[in-house]
């Protein structure tokens, strides 16, 4: 019975993906969700991806191929587009466990109040050897997942793509950011939007089913390890950080999570230049954080070194334990 059920609006930018589009249109489809809305957003592949995307046509609202500027670009298009009552982002790399949209529609049904739907997820990487792909991350619990500032800021989870948005969330607060305070192209327009959403006071709620599949690729501009775009991290959203502080309707403890994440970012900027040989850019880094947090900098750069080394820690031991349950064995052609 498709009767209450949301109309869901999965929206899907891409550029050359031929080799993983097929599997995520296909974990889309098997969904046989009763009210569906697929629209693919193509920049102009010039690879097989706009013929793997034309073979399911019938199945798609709305898709083009043009160039058009970036994936966030892309993506609020695809927002103005959409009809759905739930809106949620998905990448040509990714794919759906099956009946996540079910689980999602349900959870709709029973809280209708709320402004996000949120499941779990996993980072996978594709291991040629075996053939498999092996999850390194896992976010699957209902603390690792809430909407708050921890979470986005500090950890990998903000998540957009596992997260099911209002689409009247996204016209209360705006859509995603395509350029940074700077006037450069963002990197980090998912957990700005999600802090616009913390800030807003916005509902979620979290569906205990581990839904969502995000490949690691050495594309990835996120998960690809490019030093590049780690700096660049840093230096953005320590600019997003002051775009905040500006706000008066802040609470005390907001405020005071800003700061604590200015330190954070400037200290790692500090770690990181000075791990690439970057000694003079390190030692102005230090000098910055000092002029503008005087003893505090100096005072919490070793318990932010610590916390660092302990989450590494921690990842790699999670990561040994996540390789024993190798998942989703693949053919290789």
């Amino acid at each position: 019975m498709s009767e209450g059920l949301p109309k869901i609006s999965i929206i899907m930018p891409v550029l050359n993906r031929e080799a993983t589009i097929e599997k995520a249109i296909q974990s889309v489809i098997q969904q046989n969700y009763p009210k569906l809305e697929f629209i693919i957003l193509d920049g102009a592949s010039t690879d097989g991806t706009v013929s793997i995307i034309k073979q399911y046509e019938r199945h798609l609202a709305y898709w083009h191929s043009q160039p058009d500027g970036s994936p966030v670009r892309a993506v609020n298009l695809g927002i103005q587009k959409a009809t759905g009552d739930l809106v949620v982002l998905f990448m040509s790399d990714d794919w759906y466990e099956p009946d996540i949209l079910a689980r999602i529609g349900k959870a709709y049904q029973l809280h209708p109040e709320a402004d996000m739907f949120t499941c779990g997820g996993q980072i996978v990487r594709f291991d040629a050897q075996s053939g498999l792909y092996v999850p390194t991350v896992v976010y699957d619990s209902r603390k690792r997942m809430a909407l708050n500032l921890q979470n986005i800021c500090l950890d990998v989870t903000s998540a957009i793509c596992c997260r099911f948005i209002r689409r009247t969330l996204y016209e209360k607060i705006g859509d995603y950011w395509c350029l940074a305070p700077d006037g450069k192209y963002m990197l980090s327009n998912d957990k700005e939007f999600l802090i616009r959403a913390v800030l807003y006071g916005a509902k979620d709620v979290y569906v205990d089913y581990v839904g969502h599949h995000y490949l690691a690729s050495p594309l990835s501009s996120t998960f690809g390890k490019h030093q590049k775009n780690i700096l660049r991290l840093c230096v953005e959203h320590r600019q997003l950080i002051d775009v905040y502080l500006q706000k008066e309707t802040l609470s005390v403890r907001q405020r005071y999570f800003f700061h604590y994440w200015y330190l954070d970012q400037s200290v790692r900027l500090f770690l990181f230049e000075l791990l690439a040989g970057q000694f003079k850019a390190a030692v102005i880094e230090a000098l910055k954080g000092v002029k503008r947090y005087g003893p505090v900098w100096p005072a919490i750069f070793p318990v932010i070194v610590l916390k660092i080394i302990g989450k590494k820690c921690w990842r790699a031991s999670h990561r040994l334990y996540a390789c024993s349950r190798l998942l989703c064995p693949v053919e290789i052609k």
